[in-house]
């Protein structure tokens, strides 16, 4: 502690930054009361410095007159002269789409200096610089995607179909009613996928069970208007099974007059005691294109149990609680669910009705 006789020194030494090829400055003494010196802005110091520092060097001073143009106006940059940024970015999609191959370059994907062997205004870059560039363009690595183009030469009339019944389900939701239909099976022993656990080299582990691995069939169909589900769950989903699905649906919307039910091309649909069945209940199957799951959204509803109840399950030994759990699931949207719509992809569809009833795909 200081005594009341003595004073505290104020003067304090600073001492400036040098820069490079500079002789240190004398130092300088600031007073109690002197006016503060202003210090120069960090971009405007940094930027400063650099340029002294790189006075005699012409090659750095061209790289940073390169960069800086790019971030400043992507459209001329002499990165992808004379191409403005859409023009660039179209050609490297053009590229992309194409195996390397059909370029000359004997691999299944592309590599950064497998691009810059191609685009020749990429040529001079280095693999940093071209990533850098790709990301401006909007351009990253993805997970590809498994996927099977449909081989059905009726796609158009059967998804069109579709799309009609599911306006007029719009139009009069008291007397028709849309459903989307589809069987799933899971069984006893727990599927794999990523779950929390302590880093290290050990790993969370799905259960099984020595023995027969007992499966379980689900029939269901969901109401594409309200997110209403109607399943079935047992051990089998054949001939039996589907007809006891149709007698649920016919009894849930007995009031109906039309029930439209989009269905897969399962052979087991088409057998004549199935479709006699159908007919017997009043209803009236649309069939998908073949080889086009994605169009039915019921597929995303077996994700969603996936995810919730089958991945990773501890019911390896009682077959009859994971039956109970799956059931509580479904049992979730038997009313209606505007959130099952929604994540069915329900805004989705109802914009391609809306464009298919504006005359712009039809």
């Amino acid at each position: 502690m200081l005594s009341s006789g003595r004073s505290l020194s104020t003067s304090v030494t600073m001492r400036p930054r040098r820069t490079c090829g500079s002789e240190p400055p004398p130092s300088s003494r600031l007073q109690a009361g002197s006016p503060p010196v202003p210090w120069p802005s960090t971009a405007s110091s940094s930027l400063a410095i650099r340029i002294r520092c790189a006075a005699g060097s012409t090659d750095f001073l061209q790289r940073a007159s390169r960069a800086s143009t790019f971030v400043l106006d992507a459209g001329a940059s002499p990165l992808f002269p004379p191409r403005d940024i859409d023009t660039a970015r179209d050609e490297v999609e053009l590229v992309l789409r194409r195996a390397p191959w059909h370029y000359g370059v004997p691999r299944s994907r592309w590599r950064l200096q497998d691009l810059r062997r191609v685009i020749a205004w990429l040529r001079g870059l280095t693999d940093s610089g071209i990533y850098k560039v790709l990301k401006r363009l909007g351009f990253s690595r993805k997970q590809a995607l498994n996927f099977v183009r449909s081989p059905d030469p009726e796609f158009r009339a059967k998804w069109e179909a579709i799309l009609r019944a599911y306006q007029e389900a719009l139009e009069h939701p008291d007397e028709v009613v849309f459903l989307f239909q589809d069987e799933h099976s899971y069984y006893r022993d727990p599927t794999k996928a990523s779950a929390w656990h302590r880093r290290g080299k050990t790993q969370p582990r799905a259960w099984g069970k020595p023995g027969y691995n007992k499966r379980t069939r689900i029939g269901a169909a969901v109401n594409a208007l309200t997110g209403q589900v109607i399943y079935l769950q047992r051990d089998e989903m054949g001939v039996e099974g589907l007809g006891a699905l149709y007698a649920r649906i016919r009894e849930t919307y007995s009031d109906a007059k039309v029930i439209y039910l989009v269905q897969d091309n399962w052979p087991v649909h088409k057998l004549p005691q199935v479709a006699a069945a159908r007919e017997r209940e009043g209803l009236t199957a649309l069939f998908l294109p073949t080889y086009a799951t994605w169009l039915n959204p019921i597929e995303k509803l077996w994700r969603w149990l996936k995810q919730e109840v089958l991945h990773v399950h501890p019911f390896v030994g009682d077959l009859a609680q994971l039956r109970k759990k799956a059931q509580d699931f479904l049992e979730r949207f038997t009313r209606g669910s505007r959130e099952l719509l929604h994540y069915l992809g329900w805004p989705r569809i109802i914009a391609t009705v809306t464009q298919f009833v504006t005359g712009l795909i039809c």
